[in-house]
């Protein structure tokens, strides 16, 4: 468990850093505490061990949810708190195996959801945000990939309570513009601030499986593309080395070859249509 502490006075503060764990059925997994010294107007990130003996997992068919409590503790008064939901699981993708959670391969059968709710617009309504879940969910979909940008809080944690894979994408386009007015204006100096804001925000669900920093980008067959996938790659490696990157390409004109380049420098490769182009 890392916790960033950050003291704001103009004088030097002694603490306790006290995290609980709290299981699936209410109960204590785990717990430490960690005595912290910060001088003034510093932040320090704390890094805590806690064993969990025979965790619940979450997946799809068991979507299993721990609690962290995390409390900064100054002369035995708790002076400030948060409470943190997180799921424990392991993610692995292989040429051979495909994609494995827990160890065993999980066929991907979901759709792209974008952010909108029908005739409630463009408002992210948490209940609203749940219901699409769930419906989807009724369907047989066990994932979906948030098109084209990051989705709202209240999104994710319903697909962390029902158990809905997710890849989480951050940019519909990089530097060329899909439309007049499109995030291609502010690409170049808000990017890595966006993609930064949305790994710190989004790297405690369970449900995420993937990150992917675009969406058949206008570029993608320039070199220049190529450059730009690491830049973003290794902004997300920075913060969450847990969970490969992806991006999804499509080709209208020529086999998918051409991309090769683009692909080696994602974990995962993504196809959008065209599979007659691609081998069985």
């Amino acid at each position: 468990v890392k916790t960033l502490i950050k003291n704001e006075t103009a004088s030097s503060q002694s603490i306790i850093l006290k995290t609980l764990l709290i299981d699936p059925n209410s109960k204590d997994a785990g717990d430490n505490q960690t005595k912290v010294e910060l001088s003034a107007s510093s932040e320090k990130e704390v890094t805590q061990t806690i064993n969990v003996s025979n965790p619940f997992l979450w997946s799809p068919e068991t979507p299993n949810l721990y609690y962290a409590r995390v409390q900064v503790i100054k002369d035995k008064q708790v002076v400030d708190v948060t409470k943190i939901r997180f799921g424990i699981r392991s993610i692995k993708f292989t040429a051979g195996n495909g994609f494995q959670l827990n160890g065993k391969t999980v066929k991907i059968n979901g759709g792209c959801v974008h952010h909108d709710n029908g005739c409630l617009g463009a408002a992210a309504f948490d209940r609203a945000e749940e219901r699409k879940m769930e419906l989807l969910k009724d369907a047989g979909f066990n994932a979906v990939r948030t098109s084209h940008n990051p989705p709202s809080e209240a999104f994710l944690d319903a697909c962390d309570k029902l158990g809905i894979l997710v890849i989480d994408e951050v940019f519909d386009g990089w530097r060329e513009a899909k439309n007049k007015y499109d995030y291609a204006m502010y690409f170049d100096q808000w990017c890595k601030r966006d993609v930064e804001a949305m790994v710190l925000r989004d790297r405690n669900h369970p449900s995420i499986i993937m990150w992917s920093t675009g969406n058949e980008i206008i570029e993608r067959k320039e070199p220049e593309a190529v450059e730009t996938a690491k830049m973003l790659a290794s902004i997300i490696k920075k913060i969450d080395s847990t969970r490969p990157v992806t991006s999804a390409m499509t080709t209208w004109d020529k086999d998918w070859e051409m991309f090769d380049p683009l692909m080696a420098v994602h974990d995962v490769c993504g196809y959008n249509y065209e599979l007659q182009r691609a081998a069985a």
